[in-house]
């Protein structure tokens, strides 16, 4: 019963897919659309600006490397206006620099190109989830505002950290990157939380969502 719920919500979840290489966009929507997802492409990123709407039901597919207005920047306009948007950075010219930097800036996850159609559908149903969990908190706060405008909820924030399946080496060597930003900071800092925070510049989220997904443990380093 509860997955059938689950498969109702992210049914009604939107993809927009961003995208100046149109034989990439006809390719992966063809593909998103046979797997029964609700998919509209851009080739623009400014005409997705304009369309999209502050805790609308969608993820966001983009490319990084565009011209006028890149995946970065898309995101950083995105996030700006909805800090919990999933958004999904795509690129044929990945390293781990550039990686690290999109997931500390907020993206959802970060594929390197050519990757396999079931890879990207995975990661875009894991967003939709993430997603939709997220507005039925809002629509759980609000509620519970009008049961008694005295008292307010506070709702924990999405959790973004997910179990999927790492398919590139990529991904391996960033997680482990990341793993060790993260346990020198905390040594440094003789397990201090808000010192780490402000030592890497990261929602305290972002950075408990990547602590338990590495299985750091903060009293391991005071």
């Amino acid at each position: 019963m509860a997955e059938s719920s689950e498969m109702k919500n992210t049914a009604e979840c939107k993809v927009y897919f961003v995208d100046d290489d149109r034989g990439m966009i006809h390719s992966s929507v063809q593909w998103l659309t046979l797997s029964g997802l609700k998919v509209q492409a851009f080739v623009d990123p400014k005409v997705l600006l304009k369309t999209i709407k502050p805790n609308a039901p969608c993820v966001v597919v983009s490319d990084i490397k565009m011209p006028d207005l890149d995946g970065m920047s898309l995101m950083q306009h995105l996030l700006s206006k909805d800090k919990n948007l999933p958004v999904i950075l795509i690129t044929g010219h990945g390293d781990i620099p550039l990686a690290v930097e999109a997931m500390k800036r907020g993206a959802f996850e970060f594929l390197t190109k050519p990757f396999s159609p079931e890879k990207l559908l995975e990661v875009i149903k894991s967003a939709q989830i993430s997603r939709m969990e997220h507005l039925e908190s809002l629509k759980v706060e609000v509620n519970d505002s009008a049961r008694a405008d005295s008292e307010s909820s506070h709702l924990d924030d999405l959790n973004l950290s997910s179990d999927m399946n790492d398919a590139s080496a990529l991904n391996v060597m960033v997680d482990d990157y990341e793993k060790a930003v993260i346990e020198k900071a905390l040594k440094k800092h003789g397990g201090d939380v808000a010192l780490v925070l402000e030592d890497l510049d990261l929602p305290r989220r972002t950075l408990n969502a990547k602590m338990k997904k590495y299985g750091i443990e903060r009293k391991n380093f005071r």
